[in-house]
């Protein structure tokens, strides 16, 4: 068998062989451009004999350069209909694994623990699942080393933001205590069907050996980088006050302004804030 073992096939084609058609409710929107699934392999990382975990499988794009590439790749779809696809278009082929599931209801732990730790993640992720998606990842660090996935392209940017910086928000200052995050590539509406109002790029988050910062207790953390983000218009002294009962003697031990909002926090200025926090 010839190294890469699958040939893009256009969904379109598909769908119509089939008598099927998206289904906007679970956010499809399927690559057409052939030259973007073996992108996203590339930008991943993956290395010859790697195990892979998709999200999302879809109607198999990139499931199938995943394959071309990777030792194993173990798919995980929702859409029922396109799960018989799937096996089908991709029978016999002992590397690959379509399972049916949540992605939401992943055990990410138990998962490491059967595909041999450290997961290599890919996917082409629906739009409205995005952040829990990254959650669940984030509140997972040692399950994973490396996820690469298509999102939106303004949530992308919004992830990868540096704290400090007018575009970071709760989500981005959790992904920087964990990851080194960066776009790779921008992705147009027009590689879609169907295409999408919105651009989309893919993003990928590098698990770090160790935390960033040392935040005390992570779960102080959260309700931090929360506080300020969740209330980004108010200063620290006011945003802070459901958490702690004296944010601004807090904040003025530290040599911190506590008029500044958090978007202007560095990553370690938050991790002073949930230290002392965790000690509180």
């Amino acid at each position: 068998m010839s190294e890469k073992r699958y040939a893009f096939k256009d969904p379109r084609s598909i769908l119509k062989a089939y008598g099927l058609w998206t289904k906007k409710h679970f956010g499809q929107n399927f690559l057409i451009d052939p030259s973007v699934p073996e992108r996203i392999v590339q930008a991943g990382g993956v290395e010859a004999g790697e195990t892979v975990f998709e999200i999302g499988a879809g109607l198999g794009a990139l499931t199938m350069a995943l394959a071309n590439r990777a030792g194993r790749v173990v798919a995980l779809e929702y859409d029922r209909d396109l799960i018989g696809i799937l096996r089908s278009e991709m029978a016999g082929d002992a590397s690959v694994e379509i399972r049916e599931g949540n992605v939401l209801d992943v055990d990410w732990d138990a998962l490491s623990a059967e595909l041999g730790g450290n997961l290599l993640i890919y996917g082409n992720l629906p739009y409205h699942l995005s952040t829990p998606i990254l959650l669940a990842l984030l509140d997972h660090p040692h399950a994973w080393k490396r996820a690469c996935f298509l999102l939106q392209r303004e949530f992308a940017e919004r992830v990868a933001a540096e704290p400090g910086t007018k575009a970071c928000g709760a989500l981005s200052a959790w992904a920087a205590l964990w990851t080194r995050s960066y776009i790779d590539f921008e992705v147009g509406p027009e590689s879609f069907h169907p295409a999408p109002k919105v651009d989309s790029a893919v993003l990928v988050l590098e698990r770090l050996p160790k935390m960033a910062a040392d935040v005390g207790n992570p779960e102080s953390f959260r309700k931090v980088v929360r506080a300020l983000f969740d209330q980004r218009r108010k200063m620290a002294r006011k945003a802070l006050k459901g958490i702690m009962p004296d944010p601004e003697a807090l904040c003025a031990s530290l040599g911190i302004d506590s008029t500044r909002r958090g978007e202007t926090f560095s990553l370690e200025e938050l991790a002073s804030i949930s230290k002392a926090l965790s000690r509180a």
